[in-house]
């Protein structure tokens, strides 16, 4: 009886704690990467945002507590050429003097198998707020975790590349965005 008494007391103090959250995770920035690839005409352009941060909670057996914000200072951008760096900032690109910053959280994690995740988010930039879909292969090690994926997006839902840059003989319409992150528990 005092068995039984005891463990609905547990019962009765771990439920009125509340849902126990996804695991926190910090980012590793000298580890992680966030890449871009598109095409100018013939040549292709890569690149990387070298200032960024990430809010991680994950826990792949509770994926409804899961959430990953990143905010991207897009005025980190590097290219190796210093004029397109410069012309990415411009009012027909990011816009940086008004928006300096890009927002991506996560809204949903739902698993393909094999630690393949689709993922459903929200990326805002230069005012622009829009649902994507994409996929992340997750690699957990103990207190380690890797993140790699790709996004395709389409530059004309966030207004980038305006005016004289709209056509897409100028500027290919798909920008293609890889990330590598790689985490450690706190």
């Amino acid at each position: 009886m005092r068995v039984a008494a005891a463990i609905c007391g547990v019962g009765a103090l771990l439920l009125s704690a509340g849902p126990i959250s996804a695991m926190e995770w910090r980012l590793v920035p000298e580890a992680s990467r966030i890449s871009f690839e598109t095409r100018q005409g013939a040549q292709k352009i890569t690149g990387s945002f070298t200032r960024w941060t990430a809010q991680i909670r994950f826990d792949p057996e509770d994926l409804a507590s899961a959430s990953v914000e990143v905010t991207v200072e897009l005025g980190s951008l590097r290219t190796g050429d210093g004029n397109l760096d410069r012309q990415a900032l411009a009012p027909e690109f990011f816009d940086v003097a008004r928006s300096p910053q890009a927002r991506y959280r996560t809204i949903a994690f739902r698993p393909q198998g094999d630690g393949v995740f689709l993922v459903e988010a929200e990326l805002a930039m230069k005012g622009v707020a829009q649902r994507i879909h994409h996929p992340v292969r997750i690699t957990l090690d103990g207190t380690r975790a890797r993140a790699d994926g790709e996004v395709r997006l389409d530059r004309r839902l966030f207004r980038f590349g305006e005016g004289p840059f709209a056509s897409e003989q100028v500027l290919a319409f798909e920008i293609l965005v890889r990330f590598e992150v790689e985490a450690i528990r706190p």
